[in-house]
């Protein structure tokens, strides 16, 4: 998990490596903003199966549109979005990842690659117990360059909070699968974890359709509550 909004020990492209990508993918699609609201009404999603390619139920122009991001931040985020789609990485479990970026200025020729307002970063792994380590190793990053760290929940689940190196950020595990979500200051209520843990738990529930994971899991993705 890098640099970039403050999620990589098992996300992407962030400060620390957090549970969702790889900064060495190439961004998939980039496309405005202005994109049409979600619904909040959603489809049923198929229950998860053990077959097939290990799949997070789709990308993120498809899972979190903006529109959808928007409703859960209550808030409406301006700018470019980048999406990522990640290969799997057998030597931590990782069977592929989704690493979504929202909120990006234009590109300036000569300056750094501007960071994004929101950045959500979603991987599936082999097993929870590979899942629940990649949380566990974020946090631990985290707490080595000086962040603090506190519980959040995450609908039923139980989250943490970072905040102190790079972005605020939030990593919860469900299961196989680990989300970091990580947003600017200026979009969250000063000393809420609510706006973080509403992303978070769009991110599961859009999520749950997931294919690919073995049937010995310790979670399913209906107690995401």
């Amino acid at each position: 998990m890098a640099v970039l909004t403050g999620v990589l020990l098992l996300a992407g492209c962030t400060q620390a490596e957090a549970p969702g990508g790889d900064a060495s993918s190439s961004a998939a699609a980039s496309t405005s903003a202005s994109s049409k609201p979600a619904s909040s009404s959603k489809p049923a999603r198929p229950a998860p199966t053990a077959t097939g390619e290990p799949s997070l139920g789709g990308r993120c122009e498809d899972l979190l549109p903006v529109g959808a991001v928007n409703i859960a931040l209550r808030r409406t985020v301006i700018g470019r979005t980048a999406f990522v789609l990640g290969v799997a990485e057998p030597d931590i479990g990782r069977l592929t990842y989704l690493n979504c970026r929202y909120g990006l200025s234009a590109p300036v020729k000569g300056k750094p690659t501007p960071a994004p307002q929101v950045e959500i970063g979603v991987s599936l792994y082999s097993s929870a117990a590979q899942a629940a380590r990649r949380i566990q190793a974020t946090v631990e990053h985290y707490r080595f360059n000086g962040a603090g760290d506190r519980p959040a929940r995450v609908g039923s689940l139980q989250g943490v909070m970072l905040s102190g190196y790079g972005q605020p950020t939030l990593v919860v595990a469900d299961g196989p699968r680990t989300v970091a979500v990580t947003v600017t200051p200026k979009l969250l209520t000063p000393g809420s974890t609510g706006e973080l843990a509403s992303l978070a738990k769009a991110v599961l529930d859009a999520t749950a359709g997931y294919t690919g994971v073995g049937p010995a899991r310790s979670a399913s993705p209906s107690s995401t509550g």
